[in-house]
């Protein structure tokens, strides 16, 4: 493997389904072959200390609105680190800003680079015509191109881009190999889940996530189901909105927020969940799942799940096998379907164990971090 940087501006300790996925590839290739620059976070240096490759913080932004581009030390920072580290190629973790800099740098240094695409780095360059060919010149000069679904890689054979430079590498999970230790009485005491019947959704708390759409969908369920809860995790910019609908619909005594939690925890939340449920949909700026990841970890832990049926999320999920998909927009089918699953149980157990054998054949990190390895 070529001496590779990884740029990116998605890395833990940010949480979220890129920064997931980039960290577990890294973590599984050479590694004195991969280095990554990122921007310096809160609480990166304790993330940084326990990898085994070489992980460098920089500035990426100029902060002032009288200089452009602002990502201007991102390509300066860029440059310096491939100097000083010999490197030969370049993997791009967003296309914009990050692209443009790699773009900028193979004409410099003569150096390739493959591009890493995920979802909204792709969809929202619908808003911008600039927007839209600098990324499609991007993606025409990598060398290589990554993405998570068939959903994202329509998207880029939309702008034109040969399909046989693309590759699907889907997200893997190994939540089943963390969290040892059982936390779900632990939970159930804490948050008075005791003799529930329980939802669960994974993730950050801003719109796309399709919270608003479950708690429309509550006041049905709770009348097949008096003593269901929902329980959200994580935090996010969108929960002040969910709080304020809460407390105007009197739903307060079936709804849980539990803020972040532990991956050591987080396992025996799967566990405590009868129904998993994210009804991620498309919003007016074209933010989308590409993927989803929690799903994947939901049917880990033979838990059924339930998803609208948008973006990439068609190949975590599949319909009637590993779970239900919905078609957008439409909380009345949800809450059919969750009352459907928390009634038949052996349907509902039948979806999660299909989904558990699924996620072990299919999703391994191992197996995912040797199919970018062989594109590296």
């Amino acid at each position: 493997m070529l001496k590779t940087l990884l740029i990116t501006t998605d890395f833990p300790p940010i949480v979220g389904g890129v920064s997931e996925y980039l960290s577990q590839i890294c973590a599984r290739l050479p590694k004195e072959d991969i280095t990554v620059l990122s921007p310096i976070e809160n609480g990166a240096s304790a993330f940084d200390l326990k990898q085994r490759y070489k992980i460098i913080r920089k500035k990426f932004y100029i902060k002032s609105r009288f200089f452009w581009p602002k990502w201007f030390l991102l390509l300066c920072n860029s440059c310096k680190v491939i100097r000083s580290n010999n490197i030969k190629q370049i993997v791009v973790g967003q296309i914009l800003p990050v692209g443009t800099a790699a773009l900028l740098i193979s004409y410099l240094f003569k150096i390739p680079y493959i591009v890493s695409t995920h979802a909204m780095d792709i969809t929202i360059l619908q808003s911008s015509a600039r927007k839209t060919w600098l990324a499609k010149k991007i993606l025409e000069k990598s060398t290589h191109i990554v993405t998570v679904s068939h959903y994202t890689k329509s998207k880029i054979t939309d702008l034109g881009i040969v399909e046989k430079k693309i590759t699907i590498i889907s997200p893997g999970t190994d939540i089943l190999q963390h969290g040892s230790t059982d936390h779900q009485k632990e939970i159930a005491q804490q948050y008075h889940l005791g003799g529930k019947k329980i939802l669960l959704t994974v993730g950050r708390i801003i719109e796309r996530k399709g919270h608003m759409d479950v708690l429309k969908a509550l006041p049905d369920i709770i009348q097949s189901f008096p003593n269901i809860n929902y329980v959200i995790t994580s935090d996010g910019p969108y929960r002040a909105v969910l709080e304020e609908y809460i407390s105007k619909n009197n739903l307060e005594s079936y709804v849980t927020f539990i803020g972040t939690i532990s991956r050591e925890a987080l396992p025996s939340l799967y566990q405590l969940a009868d129904v998993f449920i994210m009804p991620t949909r498309i919003l007016a700026n074209n933010d989308v799942e590409g993927f989803g990841i929690v799903y994947l970890e939901a049917n880990a832990f033979g838990k059924p799940v339930i998803a609208y049926n948008s973006g990439g999320v068609s190949d975590a999920v599949l319909h009637k096998k590993t779970g239900l998909l919905i078609e957008p927009k439409k909380p009345s089918e949800l809450a059919k379907s969750v009352v459907n699953l928390l009634e038949d149980t052996a349907y509902a157990n039948q979806l999660g164990v299909q989904g558990r054998e699924r996620v072990r054949e299919e999703f391994d990190w191992e197996v995912k971090a040797r199919a970018f390895s062989d594109i590296l």
